[in-house]
C-alpha cells in the first residue's frame, strides 16, 4: 500500500468529480479553483521540483503568506516524496535561518515580496541551492514558481514508507528555542480519519480559513478538506468584521478560530445582523479560553462555541468536543479515537478522576520525535507516551478539561500558584479584554504573582482598582499583586499567547527607572 498523504488529492477528484474545492478572497477580489485545478498544478510542481535536483525525503521549506498556491504547495511537496516545512512569515530573518539550518532544506519557497527576508535567512547558508518564487523577482538561485509548473509527466504520488516524514513542523517556542517536529505520512493519515470522524464538514459545505495556513491546524483544514469533499475558503489576514460577513454570504458551515479571534469577533458584532445560528461549528481550540467569554459570544453569535485541543506533536487534535454530546462549559471534549490519554503526577503515577496532573497521550498520531534533537525527544515521549506539558483533568465520563501549563506554574514560597484562577478573574471584569498571569521576581517569596492586562477599547480601570477587585474573589496569597497594562500581548502567529515573552517584557517594566 502507498501510504503517501498526496494522494488524498487523487482521491477527492475520483470520488467527488471535479467542483470548486477551493475560493481565495484576497485584496484583489474573489478567486476559485477546482479540486481538478488544484491537482493539476501539484502534480506539474512535483515534476518541476525533480527537474530541479529535489529528491524523495528532501525537505522544501515555504515562507509564505495565506496565498492561494498554498494546497497545490503542500500535496505537490508530499506526492514527490519530499517533506513539507511551513515556516511562520512573520518570524525574523534569524529565526528562520535557524530553521533552514537545523532542517538542512534544500530549496525554499517564498512570494517576491518576501524574498528580501529570505535571502538574508538563507545567506552563509550552503545547504540551500535554489530559492523559489512566486512572482516576478529574478537573480541568481532564483526559479520562478511559474517555470515550475511547465510540464506534469513526473506528477504521480511517489510510494513511500508510512514512516516516513511528510510534513516537519517547527514548535512556537512558547516556552524555548523551536524544535522541528517530525510528523509522518501515518501520523498525518490517522489524524485525518479520527478528526473527521468527530467533526468537520460534509462534502460541498464550506469552511472558512482565518488560521494561518503554516500553522497544523491550518494544514489540518486543507488535509481534512481533499479527505471530505468540502470547499476551503481562504481569506487573509483576519479581519474580525469580514470574517462575519464573509460567514453570512458563503454559508459556511465550520469556522476554526482561536481565542483572540473570537474576541475580536465579539468586539464588532453587531446583534441585529450577526446571528451565526446557521452554522454547524464555531470551533475555538489553540489556547484556553475563559468560561464568561463562551457564554457572552453564545449569547451574541446565537450558536454554540465547540471547542478542541491538541498540539505540533499530535498533527492537531488530542481531544474534540463531540456534536452528539452535551458540550460542558471548560471541557475541551473526549480524546481522539484510537488515542490512550492519561493524567499523571510527577512521578507518572496515574490519578483519580477529577484529580490535576500533566496530560500524557500515546496513540498512532504521536510524533516519532524532534529532528536533531534527541535528548528534547527523550523528555517529552517515554515509553511512547508523549507528555505534554500541559496540565489537565478528566471527569466520571472521561471528557478532559485544561488547567494550566506545568511550566506557567508560579511557586510562590514552596507553594504552586496556578494562573489560571486569576485570569479567569480577571476575564470577568467588563473592561479587561486579555491578559496573562505570570511570575514575577520577589525578594521575599522568590516568585510573586502578576499580571498582564490589555483593556477593551474605550475602557479605563486603574492598577489599585483591579487589584481591589481581585482581592474580593480571591485569597491575599494567590492573588496578583502588580498589574502591568499593555496595548497588546506578544502571541504567535496562530495568537497564542506568549508567555515566556511577557515574562521578559514584564522584568524591564520593572526594572525600568521611575518616570
Amino acid at each position: 500500500m502507498n501510504y503517501n498523504i498526496g494522494r488524498w488529492l487523487d482521491d477527492n477528484v475520483k470520488k467527488y468529480g471535479e467542483y470548486k474545492q477551493f475560493i481565495y478572497l484576497g485584496p484583489e477580489g474573489e478567486q476559485t479553483w477546482s479540486n481538478k485545478q488544484i491537482l493539476d498544478h501539484a502534480k506539474a510542481l512535483a515534476t518541476g521540483l525533480q527537474n530541479i535536483g529535489i529528491k524523495k525525503g528532501d525537505i522544501i521549506g515555504s515562507v509564505i503568506s495565506n496565498i492561494p498556491e498554498i494546497p497545490e504547495i503542500m500535496n505537490g511537496v508530499n506526492r514527490m516524496g519530499a517533506v513539507y516545512l511551513p515556516i511562520i512569515f512573520m518570524l525574523t530573518p534569524a529565526e528562520i535561518h535557524y530553521m533552514l539550518e537545523d532542517s538542512a532544506c534544500k530549496v525554499v519557497i517564498t512570494e517576491d515580496k518576501l524574498l528580501p527576508k529570505v535571502r538574508e535567512a538563507a545567506a552563509g547558508l550552503h545547504t540551500i541551492e535554489k530559492i523559489i518564487v512566486i512572482g516576478k523577482e529574478t537573480g541568481p538561485n532564483i526559479v520562478p514558481y511559474s517555470d515550475l509548473l511547465k510540464d506534469s509527466s513526473k506528477g504521480g504520488v511517489a510510494d513511500v514508507d508510512k514512516e516516513a516524514p511528510a510534513i516537519l513542523m517547527y514548535t512556537s517556542g512558547t516556552t524555548g528555542f523551536p524544535k522541528g517536529v517530525i510528523l509522518t505520512h501515518n501520523n498525518l493519515e490517522c489524524q485525518m480519519k479520527t478528526g473527521t470522524s468527530v467533526w468537520g464538514c460534509n462534502p460541498g459545505e464550506a469552511l472558512l480559513t482565518t488560521i494561518p495556513m503554516n500553522h497544523i491546524y491550518g494544514v489540518l483544514s486543507c488535509l481534512e478538506g481533499y479527505f471530505s469533499g468540502f470547499v476551503n475558503i481562504l481569506m487573509p489576514p483576519f479581519d474580525p468584521r469580514k470574517v462575519l460577513d464573509t460567514l453570512k454570504k458563503y454559508n459556511v458551515k465550520v469556522i476554526p478560530v482561536v481565542p483572540t479571534m473570537l474576541i475580536f469577533m465579539m468586539l464588532v458584532a453587531d446583534p441585529q445582523k450577526d446571528d451565526l445560528s446557521f452554522l454547524d461549528l464555531l470551533i475555538s481550540s489553540g489556547g484556553p479560553l475563559a468560561l464568561d467569554t463562551i457564554k457572552q459570544a453564545e449569547t451574541i453569535f446565537h450558536t454554540e462555541v465547540t471547542q478542541g485541543y491538541g498540539c505540533t506533536e499530535v498533527g492537531g487534535s488530542i481531544a474534540r468536543q463531540r456534536i452528539d454530546w452535551p458540550r460542558k462549559p471548560g471541557s475541551v471534549g473526549f480524546p481522539m479515537p484510537g488515542l490512550a490519554l492519561k493524567i499523571v503526577d510527577d512521578k507518572d503515577n496515574e490519578v483519580p478522576r477529577g484529580t490535576e496532573g500533566e496530560i500524557i497521550c500515546c496513540g498512532p498520531i504521536v510524533t516519532k520525535g524532534y529532528l536533531n534533537k534527541p535528548k528534547e525527544t527523550a523528555e517529552a515521549i517515554k515509553n511512547g507516551w508523549l507528555h505534554t506539558g500541559d496540565l489537565g483533568k478528566l471527569d466520571e465520563f472521561g471528557e478532559l478539561y485544561i488547567t494550566g501549563r506545568k511550566k506557567d506554574l508560579i511557586i510562590k514560597g514552596g507553594e504552586n500558584i496556578d494562573p489560571g484562577v486569576a485570569e479567569g478573574w480577571l476575564y470577568k471584569h467588563p473592561a479587561v479584554m486579555e491578559c496573562a498571569v505570570i511570575a514575577i521576581p520577589d525578594k521575599t517569596y522568590s516568585e510573586e504573582v502578576g499580571a498582564a492586562v490589555v483593556l477593551k477599547p474605550g475602557q479605563a480601570v486603574t492598577e489599585a482598582e483591579l487589584l481591589k477587585y481581585l482581592r474580593e474573589h480571591l485569597h491575599e496569597f494567590v492573588a496578583p499583586k502588580r498589574i502591568f497594562f499593555m496595548e497588546a500581548l506578544p502571541k504567535t502567529g496562530l495568537g497564542k499567547i506568549l508567555k515566556r515573552e511577557i515574562r521578559r517584557i514584564v522584568k524591564e517594566m520593572m526594572q525600568a527607572p521611575p518616570k
